[in-house]
């Protein structure tokens, strides 16, 4: 998935497709609002979950846990890539995917923050910029400013491609001017379209939201106020060591996410921000920026893998963890730029980010980290391919098979987005549900919670059904058929378009109201099925209900 600033026609880079999730089931009340469940947050007895669908809240109760949607007029539209708590406030971020240029794009639907603990909700949109009608530039990847158009269209060329050869080239109204730290006419480049313009984090600080917008860069807004505004907060260059309050040169500084001809500009596409003992880290795709607040302005340090010992320079999160000893051990989360997020393990400073190293076991194996959390010096790292646990950030035993110890149900995805130890229980937020085990020492007792739309008899998830990338465990893909019933004698028939038998299915999961059968994609004979579309028919006690699902071996 690639970003692409419309109007401009200037591409960025990549952006990691991995952490923005399709959608995985419909919402429901007395239910997840998602199988894709992204992050856990606490907030007093409750827990909030972000998910593929939205935002989602559970409670304890004697038998277990509830789990309902979160409902409001003023709640974003689509999932959440972000969430994040401070006290009683609270603060989500939305997107949605939208058909662009023959792809799907990711589209950024806004901020929507509760001051009370979530009992109401306010609505920020996407911020959107305005361009300046003085300030004209060519729409070439040339960022050249000109005081007015006919400058603009008198010297304005493109930049040359990999051929050297210069393509077409027209003047617009690309920039505004911004203030920041004392300090006016900072040239911004405006920012006019959601589509990658998304909030992948979110931090609540000393009367502020501060969002990283990917291409919309790092923004905030206070939201002490009632009708309150977004600002956009400068960021160092690449080839900047530092940024500091009242010192920008104005003629030669830009907050521009794409760069010029000569250089890209990497430290200006955020994916991470964070506020750790009144310091702001925030990561982007060129490094780490240590910040320190300066009244309502920001001194900033941007650090460089190769300068600090951390693994690489995409950065999609930090957290704070107080060892055993008393010290604190500030993490990230650090991808690797070139392989664009398929290896990603987490670094680590114990000097405040004056010196880094990195988990070179989890770097070994190729896993791509999510999430971080601790318990005392145990850690637990949500990964692409399960979750590890570690006691010493050197040696990590991984854990990837959650199975409900009461029904026999199974998370049917090694993906972990996030885990988290709460009343002594430790919650682990993946692909296919949460599971929730109450021996976080050992990792058994596991309760798995799903969400499945019971309004049909008879139906199948997922479908499409991409064997060799949906629900993928031990490197087989899985699906499901669920009927309304419980009869443990039920038997389905796989058919393919000719109506040959495939496979046939039995022995379902049996609970009080359903029963559930999981099929690995492949033939009586061991054989991935074929691409194309297959018919299923349920057996149920002599009556026969029929769904249709489409096999592919791609996504």
């Amino acid at each position: 998935m690639k970003i692409l600033i419309l109007i401009i026609n200037l591409s960025l880079a990549s952006i990691p497709a991995k952490y923005l999730m399709p959608s995985s089931s419909s919402v429901s009340e007395d239910a997840l609002p998602s199988n894709q469940i992204l992050d856990i947050e606490i907030l007093n007895n409750d827990i909030y979950l972000s998910s593929g669908e939205g935002l989602g809240k559970s409670v304890s109760l004697e038998s277990g846990y509830s789990f309902n949607p979160i409902v409001s007029d003023e709640m974003v539209q689509g999932g959440n890539p972000a969430l994040a708590i401070n006290g009683d406030i609270i603060a989500v971020s939305g997107s949605i995917a939208v058909l662009e240029l023959g792809a799907m794009m990711p589209f950024g639907t806004g901020i929507s923050y509760s001051l009370d603990a979530g009992q109401t909700w306010s609505y920020m949109p996407q911020p959107i910029d305005q361009e300046d009608e003085d300030i004209w530039s060519c729409s070439s990847h040339d960022a050249v400013l000109y005081g007015n158009k006919e400058d603009c269209e008198l010297n304005c060329q493109t930049c040359p491609n990999s051929q050297g050869e210069s393509g077409s080239a027209s003047c617009g109204n690309l920039y505004d001017y911004i203030s920041w730290g004392g300090q006016d006419n900072i040239t911004h480049l405006s920012v006019t379209t959601q589509i990658n313009n998304l909030a992948y984090d979110i931090e609540i600080h000393n009367g502020f939201i501060y969002t990283a917008n990917w291409a919309g860069g790092l923004r905030r807004f206070n939201y002490n106020l009632n009708s309150p505004i977004w600002e956009a907060v400068p960021l160092p260059t690449d080839n900047q060591s530092e940024l500091n309050c009242g010192n920008i040169n104005t003629a030669s500084y830009q907050l521009n996410p794409v760069g010029d001809c000569n250089s890209d500009n990497f430290n200006h596409r955020p994916f991470s921000v964070r506020v750790i003992d009144d310091v702001i880290w925030v990561g982007t795709a060129g490094g780490i920026n240590k910040g320190t607040f300066n009244n309502d302005c920001i001194d900033w340090e941007h650090f460089k893998y190769y300068d600090k010992g951390f693994y690489d320079d995409w950065i999609i999160g930090f957290e704070n963890q107080e060892l055993d000893n008393g010290s604190n051990r500030i993490w990230a989360l650090t991808w690797d730029k070139d392989s664009e997020g398929e290896n990603g393990p987490p670094s680590f400073s114990n000097d405040g980010g004056l010196n880094w190293s990195y988990a070179s076991q989890i770097a070994y194996l190729g896993a791509t980290a999510y999430n971080i959390s601790f318990s005392g010096n145990r850690i637990y790292l949500s990964t692409d391919q399960g979750l590890f646990v570690s006691e010493d950030s050197e040696f990590w035993e991984k854990f990837n098979y959650f199975i409900d110890y009461q029904t026999g149900e199974q998370i049917l995805s090694e993906t972990v987005y996030d885990a988290k130890i709460i009343d002594g229980n430790l919650w682990v937020a993946t692909n296919d549900g949460i599971a929730i085990s109450s021996d976080s020492q050992n990792l058994d007792d596991w309760l798995v919670y799903r969400f499945w739309n019971n309004d049909n008899q008879f139906s199948a998830y997922p479908n499409p059904f991409f064997i060799n990338d949906f629900n993928v465990v031990d490197g087989q893909g899985h699906m499901r058929f669920v009927s309304n019933s419980d009869n443990s004698n039920a038997v389905i028939d796989i058919f393919d378009f000719s109506m040959d038998k495939v496979i046939t299915l039995s022995s379902p999961l049996t609970t009080s109201s359903q029963i559930e059968f999981i099929w690995n994609g492949q033939t009586e004979y061991g054989n991935n099925a074929q691409n194309g579309v297959y018919f299923c028919r349920l057996s149920d006690n002599g009556e026969y209900s029929w769904v249709k699902v489409a096999v592919l071996s791609e996504p």
